[in-house]
């Protein structure tokens, strides 16, 4: 259990971080981005009003004026006139870059921004004063400018950023392993020591119980054989030493199997164990006058321990027959479903209730407050327990008034 809890808190540390991580990396590189596109811009604004109060070029001018004007092409920048009614620009410098026509301009419109995947551009008007022929804003300055660099800066970053997260979270794995290894364990202390109490207290009580036990045999024996209240005395006190010897043993199993370790598995049958739990109930079922649906497949092979296993079915059977009523039904069914053993066993009793299902498994729960079923409380949590030391899983369905199913799944076996 603390080891699933461990590796939990491990994951969630480690998800936590990277998700910090994520985020940082994406914020670093959005600032980085806008800084450069801001840059960019500032550039291109000095460049169009330095370019804004020179003439327009004159037709076939503009090589010319492009030797004269080679930054803007080493720069990866565009300079285009347009002349409103044209579609082409009527002069162009720089690096050539297909943009594309003018967009609508709203009147009195000074500044228009463009973007494109792969550049920017600013456009705005010529200074009248320098536009000889041509009305008042007809005549538009577009200055562009392309991307390459940046996106390889970015390319550049993304790979450090990258690395450097990456290396950062490996770093974690590390640590995390340490700190929720430090952090589990004052509670594997503590449940180390309560696992050795109970196993100690168990062992402890038996010898008790047993010499009770043993003296309850004596005095019934010795007793009138009539009905008299010396003998149901010596019958109650039997009744409750063996209910007692019962929930020793219960709490024994579970201190073991805390440990979640299954030592000397071998092939076990699930169909002929499971038939020999339902032979040994037979008398209590035909008492009561419950019925059986039984629907076993041949050969269902787990690998574990047969006496676990007993238990766990039995401790399911015992739970159907006891909340089944008279003449009631019992269904058990086992079969394979690929490389799992799925086995079900359904009663027809009053069901459980939606905000009962999550703690049916928990020790010493009882669906009633009264305690007259003869149950401990820890029968499912048995269940529950040996499932899990068994690589498989336990669940139930259950609607009030419709009765329970409980499903047990559990690893076939797969012989080499």
């Amino acid at each position: 259990m603390l080891q699933r809890q461990q590796l939990e808190l491990w994951l969630l540390y480690l998800a936590s971080l990277a998700g910090v991580l994520l985020l940082f990396a994406l914020v670093l590189r959005g600032v980085f981005q806008q800084s450069q596109l801001g840059t960019i811009r500032s550039a291109l604004r000095v460049v169009s009003e330095d370019l804004a109060s020179l003439p327009l070029p004159a037709p076939g001018s503009e090589r010319d004026l492009q030797e004269s004007r080679k930054d803007f092409a080493t720069a990866h920048q565009q300079v285009e006139w347009f002349v409103k009614g044209v579609a082409a620009p009527v002069a162009r410098l720089g690096e050539v870059r297909t943009i594309g026509p003018l967009p609508a301009l709203a009147p009195g419109k000074r500044l228009l921004w463009q973007q494109g995947p792969d550049w920017i551009a600013l456009v705005r008007p010529v200074d009248s004063a320098m536009v000889e022929g041509h009305a008042p804003g007809t005549v538009w300055l577009r200055v562009s400018e392309g991307l390459e660099n940046t996106e390889a800066q970015l390319t550049q970053l993304d790979l450090a950023l990258a690395a450097s997260v990456g290396a950062a979270l490996l770093l974690s794995l590390l640590m995390a392993r340490l700190l929720t290894q430090r952090a589990v364990q004052p509670l594997q202390r503590s449940l180390s020591r309560l696992r050795q109490f109970s196993l100690d207290a168990s062992h402890e009580l038996r010898g008790p119980l047993a010499a009770l036990g043993a003296n309850v045999e004596m005095g019934l024996l010795e007793s009138d054989p009539g009905f008299t209240p010396q003998r149901r005395r010596f019958e109650a006190i039997g009744q409750a030493t063996a209910q007692m010897e019962q929930l020793v043993d219960d709490l024994l199993l579970l201190a073991r199997q805390d440990e979640q370790r299954i030592e000397h598995a071998e092939p076990v049958d699930l169909s002929a164990l499971i038939q020999l739990q339902l032979d040994l109930i037979r008398d209590g079922l035909a008492l009561r006058q419950q019925r059986l649906n039984l629907e076993l497949e041949c050969e269902l092979i787990v690998l574990g321990q047969s006496i676990l296993l007993q238990r766990l079915f039995r401790n399911l059977l015992d739970n159907a027959q006891r909340y089944t009523p008279d003449q009631g039904l019992i269904s058990v069914i086992a079969q394979r479903r690929g490389g799992w053993i799925t086995v079900a066993v359904e009663d027809s009793g009053v069901g459980l209730s939606a905000d009962q299902l999550p703690r049916v498994f928990d020790r010493f729960w009882r669906a009633s407050p009264n305690r007259g079923d003869g149950g401990t409380g820890l029968g499912l949590a048995i269940a529950s327990r040996i499932c899990l030391a068994h690589g498989g899983s336990i669940r139930v369905k259950s609607q009030l008034g419709e009765g329970s199913c409980f499903l047990v799944d559990l690893p076939a076996y797969q012989a080499a």
